[in-house]
């Protein structure tokens, strides 16, 4: 018999061999514990991980989808973290199948992404009263980071004298560098001259009291801004990745190098971002011209 607890351990000693991203492993952790915290209540007995089956995992995806309320995709993401959390026990020799495997996933709407304009931006960011996340913000929307990967950039990862910064070990434990505009550069050797905080953390962006910043506390000034702003949208600091990537593509950058800033693994996710109106049908239509042959 395994112990569901004791493979949990041994799990998260995997994750960390495999480096990745701090997120990851943490989303994994939160993934495998949920599933144990719900099983835990329907047995009130120790879970043998051994025994468990395709129908306990459809029984969670219904707790997850009624009593959770929870959207396809984080289902599927749920589902996705415990299939890695059973292929590790299976390189162990202490399962012989995944019982995730035989679980359907959940049919995901593809929804163009929702987005901030220009102007919303500029809006966004003048209500901004931390000026720790007000550079934080700038530089998520001049670079198109993720929230935890902004977070965790170091002294070491940014090079303002050639105008770039490294993404260590970003989603999927994947680098890329990032190259710098001028506006953004300026910002930033600004920000370590006259704002950031002395702190013993190498971190970039840093508050005085914790030496670091959290997507939580990013949230919750975000919030803020954007009620003082009088922007209606639900703006999340996601939100300036995906305006990042409208604004290029505005401006007519091809989707292929959007993709390589993002750091995206497939060029679909990225293509999600092509926001296309009805303007833009009735103006590429009109461009449709052959030559006519009179009958």
């Amino acid at each position: 018999m395994l112990c569901y607890r004791e493979a949990m351990g041994m799990f998260e000693e995997w994750l960390e061999l495999r480096q990745l991203s701090s997120e990851t492993v943490r989303g994994y952790g939160i993934d495998v514990r949920q599933f144990y915290e719900w099983r835990s209540r329907k047995w009130n007995a120790p879970i043998n991980v051994c025994a468990l089956e395709s129908r306990h995992f459809e029984g969670y995806v219904s707790y997850l989808l009624s009593e959770r309320a929870c959207q396809p995709r984080s289902v599927n993401r749920k589902l996705n973290g415990l299939s890695a959390f059973f292929e590790c026990l299976i390189l162990k020799d202490w399962m012989s199948h995944n019982p995730i495997e035989k679980v359907t996933r959940l049919k995901v709407m593809e929804d163009e992404r929702t987005y901030l304009t220009g102007d919303e931006v500029d809006r966004l960011l003048r209500h901004v009263e931390h000026p720790v996340v007000y550079y934080f913000l700038r530089t998520m929307a001049f670079t198109g980071m993720r929230v935890s990967e902004c977070a965790h950039l170091t002294l070491e990862h940014l090079d303002l004298e050639n105008q770039t910064l490294l993404v260590y070990q970003g989603k999927g434990g994947k680098s890329r560098r990032i190259p710098l505009n001028d506006e953004i550069t300026e910002d930033l050797s600004y920000y370590l001259a006259s704002v950031r905080p002395i702190v013993s953390t190498s971190y970039v962006f840093a508050f005085r009291r914790t030496g670091q910043v959290s997507s939580q506390s990013i949230n919750s000034h975000l919030k803020r801004a954007k009620e003082r702003a009088g922007i209606e949208k639900e703006v999340t600091s996601h939100m300036l990745r995906h305006s990042f990537a409208s604004y290029l593509i505005t401006k007519g950058v091809h989707v292929a190098v959007i993709q390589k800033l993002l750091g995206h693994a497939n060029l679909r996710t990225t293509s999600t971002y092509l926001h296309v109106d009805q303007k833009d049908l009735i103006e590429a239509i009109q461009q449709v011209d052959y030559e006519k042959v009179e009958r």
